[in-house]
């Protein structure tokens, strides 16, 4: 992979274009607090991508990003700017995916344990005083820190809720694959089975569930079955 940096918001990313003629182009959209460059799924999309001669886009969002709504918005500038075919979204990046198909027709997304809307999870997880106070800092535990704790500001989850999808009837996707782990404790099934039912009303979506599958999805055996739903994704 060869890293970049955009000069105009500071984001390290990589590209890669399609080596075959009129070749597909992929973009692995990391989730919250994730680094593309370390995540098992970026590197297994990227050395797909690689073999089959396609593209590949990805990046890591801005560390100064005061919301989910920055992400998503640094993501329009590199996506308008290599115009991928198809999303791979990951945890907070499926989210990230649906708020760029609402901008602009995508052939396909792929959510790798998406989680939307999850700023509100966290909210109500909070105290009435604490979620109320945007300078409160939360150190929420995680096992995905080497500190044991994400800090995040409580600023950042309401700035985030300029990003929550109302309705998804404009969606521009012509077919979205959810794959999600029954025991995910980060973004719960049920939350996928949710949002596959209202995107069914728009979309051609299937939800295709790991048994006892995690947060993460990163193990060799789940990594085959990202592989086998991405090739089903784009035929």
């Amino acid at each position: 992979m060869h890293i970049k940096t955009c000069t105009k918001r500071g984001l390290t990313y990589t590209f890669q274009s399609p080596i075959k003629p009129h070749a597909y182009t992929l973009c692995f959209i990391p989730g919250f607090r994730s680094d593309f460059i370390t995540s098992k799924k970026s590197q297994a999309i990227y050395d797909y991508a690689t073999k089959q001669g396609l593209g590949f886009l990805s990046w890591n969002h801005a560390p100064q990003g005061r919301s989910v709504y920055d992400y998503y918005q640094d993501s329009l500038l590199l996506i308008q700017k290599y115009k991928p075919h198809y999303l791979i979204g990951a945890s907070m990046g499926l989210w990230i995916s649906l708020l760029i198909a609402k901008q602009m027709p995508i052939k396909g997304i792929l959510g790798i344990g998406g989680s939307i809307h999850f700023t509100e999870r966290l909210l109500s997880e909070l105290t009435p005083q604490q979620r109320t106070n945007p300078d409160y800092v939360w150190k929420r535990p995680t096992v995905y820190d080497p500190n044991g704790y994400y800090e995040i500001p409580v600023s950042f989850l309401l700035e985030s809720r300029k990003a929550i999808i109302h309705n998804f009837n404009d969606i521009q996707c012509h077919r979205l694959i959810l794959v999600h782990g029954t025991f995910d404790q980060e973004a719960p099934i049920t939350e996928a089975r949710e949002l596959s039912n209202k995107l069914s009303k728009y979309v051609d979506v299937s939800l295709y569930e790991i048994d006892q599958g995690d947060h993460r999805l990163s193990s060799p055996k789940e990594l085959n079955i990202v592989y086998e739903k991405l090739e089903e994704l784009m035929t």
